[in-house]
């Protein structure tokens, strides 16, 4: 079983003197994350997956000592130590993607631009392809028209997208999907719109797999759309009708640490006690959260980006995959043992 390090971990190793840490950090009384973990006997089956979730922010921004230049390294130092299983990129460039590959050698990325093809900004997903195999993928764009590459509507400027993928353990043959998403920063109404249309693509999946959605959602926990993932209230969707969301899910972070007060994932590039938590990695409400953590790393003078990244350690109650999915994908591996993707085999 693979792990990561714990939150203490990681503050002692940030390259700020220990000294300035501890004097700021005590002044906001920062509660103790180990205190607050809930102490649960772990499940003895499952599929066990670290996933990581990062808004690595758009290389092509002006943002002086904290220009993709000075931060790619930091990004580098936080995946070469915590390397998950699956991470879900956003806000990435197609230049920034090619540079993250490098820092995971061994592992496939799927997804395409929100402009369509290479263009514009992405929200990759990258899997270790010695453990995992690629039984489909796809991207859908947040609007009314979501085959459409580039659409966009109610009330974002940028187009918004969700890229999803399909994948199967290879040792033990379960199967889940992995989707990862970046949801309008300033129009609420699309912000609603996209959590009720991610629910209905994952509810309308092909296969009842698990599924683990991560994102930058550009809203905090007591919003509409963060309560409505969590089925915790019905969304409006017209002027006479609600709906509730058919596969409600749990924040992984708020399964394991429900009392934590600075859990803030958004800070740009200053101080972010007490700020919104707006990235989260959710699970269904069937899995086990071993673990979870904000990494707060950051070097000297910059930080990895203007958001931290999330990973959590779950186990997901996986069925076995398919038949048919099954059968194809041990006639492919057995024909073609050198394959990480059914790329060139579409079998749904």
């Amino acid at each position: 079983m693979k792990s990561f390090k714990f939150a203490t971990d990681v503050i002692h190793s940030t390259r700020l003197p220990i000294e300035r840490f501890f004097n700021f950090s005590a002044r906001y009384e920062e509660p103790d994350i180990i205190n607050d973990s809930i102490e649960e006997p772990l499940p003895d089956i499952g599929l066990n997956l670290n996933v990581m979730s990062f808004n690595i922010r758009r290389g092509t921004r002006r943002d002086g000592k904290n220009s993709w230049v000075h931060r790619r390294d930091l990004v580098h130092e936080i995946l070469d130590t915590y390397r998950p299983d699956v991470l879900g990129l956003q806000e990435a460039l197609d230049f920034q993607m090619a540079e993250v590959r490098s820092m995971l050698p061994g592992y496939e990325r799927v997804g395409i631009g929100n402009l369509g093809g290479s263009r514009g900004l992405h929200n990759a997903v990258f899997y270790d392809a010695g453990r995992f195999f690629r039984l489909d993928e796809g991207t859908f764009w947040l609007s009314d028209t979501p085959e459409e590459p580039g659409s966009r509507g109610w009330g974002n400027i940028i187009p918004r997208i969700c890229t999803w993928v399909r994948l199967i353990e290879k040792d033990t043959q379960q199967s889940f999907y992995f989707y990862n998403t970046h949801l309008d920063h300033l129009s609420l109404h699309s912000r609603k719109k996209s959590a009720f249309l991610l629910t209905q693509r994952i509810s309308t999946r092909c296969f009842p797999d698990p599924i683990i959605l991560t994102g930058d959602f550009n809203a905090g926990e007591m919003s509409v759309p963060i309560q409505y993932l969590k089925g915790k209230i019905p969304l409006k969707i017209n002027r006479k009708a609600k709906a509730s969301n058919p596969v409600p899910l749990m924040d992984s972070f708020r399964e394991r640490y429900p009392k934590m007060r600075n859990v803030a994932t958004y800070h740009g590039y200053d101080r972010y006690f007490f700020r919104l938590k707006l990235d989260y990695i959710f699970v269904p409400t069937s899995a086990r959260v071993i673990d979870a953590e904000i990494i707060h790393r950051h070097g000297e003078t910059c930080y990895p980006s203007d958001h931290f990244p999330l990973i959590a350690q779950v186990d997901l109650p996986v069925k076995m995959a398919q038949s048919d999915s099954l059968s194809r994908f041990q006639q492919t591996m057995h024909s073609y043992p050198s394959f990480t993707s059914l790329r060139e085999f579409r079998i749904f």
